[in-house]
């Protein structure tokens, strides 16, 4: 199974990381926004309260970077399944954002157009 991993071309499952990156920073500052949640890593909490903008650069230039890793590392075994696990780890993350946005739009804690 590794094996066909590794054939496969990253170029869309990378460019899928990127977008679901930008998504998890999306929904957890609305998240936070709304005080529907609570930001649980110290160090992006901090950023967060800090600065706005600087939280985005960050929560984007670490798939950056770990897509500048890739394109140097990819011929090593375990490269593609790690790209894999964290793409199907953060599809997991926004399934979570998407179940609490919904459940506040039904409850009315929040309105879509309030979102914007």
């Amino acid at each position: 199974m590794i094996a066909t991993i590794q054939k496969w071309d990253m170029k869309a499952m990378l460019l899928g990381l990127l977008l679901l990156c930008f998504s998890d920073a999306a929904f957890t500052d609305i998240g936070l926004r709304f005080f529907l949640i609570e930001e649980m890593n110290p160090i992006v909490k901090r950023i967060y309260e800090w600065n706005i903008v600087s939280y985005y650069v960050v929560k984007l230039v670490l798939p950056l970077l770990l897509i500048l890793i890739y394109y140097h590392l990819k011929n090593k075994k375990w490269m593609n399944p790690f790209i894999l696990a964290t793409v199907a780890l953060y599809c997991l993350v926004n399934i979570y954002h998407l179940i609490w946005v919904s459940f506040g739009v039904h409850d009315g804690w929040f309105t879509f157009r309030s979102l914007l």
